[in-house]
């Protein structure tokens, strides 16, 4: 097929993405916004049951989204990735469509769903309890973004690796869980010991919660952030899926002329 229609291939699977998984019309797309609005909502509940106060000088609601939206996006990213194949296995029979399409409109899916998402909390947020703006916007979507990239990568490697297993993806909600206490949501980086820092320096999305505070929040500054690493960190897994799903691919091709 020809170069020029790629994108209109694209295009084609990113619809069928959104019928298939936001089944149910305007409540289901409603769903997928209000997710993260619940999860920000019971973390901040927690916070005010616990007497929990932010260790910056900002609101509970914001400084809860600041890193329950980065944490949301890596993790829906890579679900979605690793249930991409799987779901589409029938559209790999057509000569036009492979897997990487397949997961390329799937990735590209989420970073959409991210850009609406965050404009609807932080918006809201904003308006509702009448937050200032982000001290370095540039800064805070560059965090997002760095989610969004780490979770193409660390996805692209798990649908990979799927490819060889297909109960592989049932372990992928079990391995996350971790990550949620690693990612910053409930602390910042400067509040723990020096030995913790050095531990947790390790965990990519705890530069990126860090990387959205210090544009968030004016004075803020992370002893941790980096850009490089979870640029690394994706880059890394996305490198090392390549192969996989492409000596996986041309076997099962192989197989299926025999």
């Amino acid at each position: 097929m020809s170069i020029a229609l790629y994108p209109d291939r694209i295009a084609a699977l990113i619809r069928r993405e959104r019928l298939t998984r936001f089944s149910g019309g305007v409540i289901g797309h409603f769903w997928a916004y209000l997710t993260p609005i619940a999860w920000i909502a019971f973390v901040v509940i927690l916070f005010h049951a616990l007497n929990r106060a932010p260790p910056i000088y900002v609101p509970a609601e914001i400084f809860v989204a600041t890193g329950i939206l980065p944490y949301l996006a890596f993790r829906q990213t890579i679900t979605s990735l690793s249930r991409a194949i799987p779901a589409n296995r029938s559209l790999l029979y057509l000569p036009q469509v492979t897997s990487h399409d397949i997961l390329t409109a799937s990735g590209l899916r989420d970073g959409l769903n991210l850009i609406i998402s965050a404009l609807v909390i932080f918006g809201g947020i904003t308006l509702i309890y009448g937050n200032r703006l982000p001290a370095d916007a540039a800064q805070v979507v560059t965090g997002l973004a760095l989610a969004w990239f780490l979770a193409i990568g660390v996805g692209r490697f798990i649908a990979a690796v799927g490819l060889i297993s297909d109960s592989f993806a049932r372990f992928v909600p079990i391995l996350l869980r971790p990550v949620f206490w690693l990612s910053g949501i409930f602390y910042t980086a400067t509040e723990l010991p020096p030995a913790v820092q050095d531990a947790l320096w390790y965990s990519p999305l705890l530069h990126v919660t860090e990387i959205v505070r210090e544009g968030y929040f004016l004075g803020y500054t992370s002893p941790v952030a980096t850009v490089w690493y979870p640029v690394f960190c994706g880059a890394f897994f996305y490198v090392v899926a390549s192969p996989i799903e492409t000596a996986i691919m041309r076997r099962r091709i192989a197989r299926y002329r025999l």
